[in-house]
């Protein structure tokens, strides 16, 4: 009887108006803490949207903004969710001892997150010594190349030339070599090179070469004001290579930016396959003899 009478008193106990009061609480508490949590993350996004669209209209970098924005975002997400933890009686110590910072550090080494540490240490690095800037065109080779559009504490995000984002950690950037198009300036040189064979006449493919560059609307002036005083040509034709069956000849040609020389090197391509064509200027080609015997 004395079991029963221990059971019933455990069941009173547990379904008692004290519980459900001091869970409803909890719960309101934790639902409280959310709502203001997300107000405060919103404030923030706006706020430093501003500060980001007015180094936008200035033409000037956003890059530590953006750094600063994702370290404060990031942070009160991180306060927010020990403070909801500190609602629950059983997670009251976890939390406090989550709040003076020495848990952080040992949780983290816990769960084998050194990676994530590393990550968020190249990213420090990364804003302070700048190889690249939040807006600059970078190619780390391969496929993986575009413009940054975002630098968080443990990745970099950029856009390729096909709409691609492309999510890269910051230990690999760190520990990589990369080639910046646009951290000194925007303005890119392309090289158009095209073969012709011996029956044609070079100098008439350089010239119509030098046409075709210099009437496209995306060709921009390069050179400096001593070049222009003394009349330096805007665009140079020459021929680079000869071998058994053709002749290469090269142009370089400059745009406002990466994207912008992609699409006059392709222009010019097919402008001046045109103009071989209808100048009966030959493109090698190869042909195969087969004999029957």
């Amino acid at each position: 009887m004395e079991e029963v009478e221990e059971v019933r008193l455990m069941i009173a106990d547990f379904f008692s108006y004290e519980k459900y009061m001091s869970l409803i609480i909890i719960i309101f508490n934790i639902l409280l803490i959310y709502a203001a949590l997300m107000l405060i993350v919103f404030l923030e996004r706006k706020m430093f949207k501003k500060f980001i669209d007015r180094r936008d209209r200035q033409s000037t970098d956003k890059t530590n903004l953006i750094f600063l924005r994702n370290v404060v975002i990031y942070t009160t997400y991180t306060i927010g969710f020990i403070s909801m933890l500190n609602q629950i009686p059983s997670m009251e110590q976890l939390s406090k001892t989550l709040l003076t910072g020495a848990g952080i550090l040992a949780a983290a080494v816990g769960f084998g997150s050194q990676q994530a540490i590393s990550n968020i240490v190249s990213g420090i690095f990364m804003v302070i010594f700048k190889p690249f800037r939040v807006g600059d065109h970078i190619d780390l080779g391969g496929i993986n190349k575009g413009t940054v559009i975002d630098i968080s504490l443990r990745h970099t995000i950029i856009r390729n030339n096909e709409n691609r984002i492309i999510v890269i950690p910051n230990t690999v950037l760190n520990n990589q070599s990369i080639v910046n198009s646009t951290i000194v300036s925007t303005t890119t040189s392309t090289f158009v090179n095209v073969t012709i064979n011996y029956k044609s006449d070079v100098n008439r493919a350089m010239e119509i070469m030098k046409e075709e560059a210099l009437k496209h609307p995306l060709l921009i002036e390069h050179r400096s004001p001593k070049e222009i005083e003394k009349g330096a040509p805007r665009i140079i034709v020459r021929m680079t290579e000869w071998d058994r069956s053709s002749i290469t000849l090269q142009t370089s040609v400059w745009a406002s930016s990466s994207a912008n020389a992609f699409a006059l090197r392709c222009d010019l391509l097919k402008a001046i396959k045109d103009r071989f064509d209808s100048e009966n200027i030959e493109i090698p080609q190869q042909y195969i003899t087969m004999n029957n015997e």
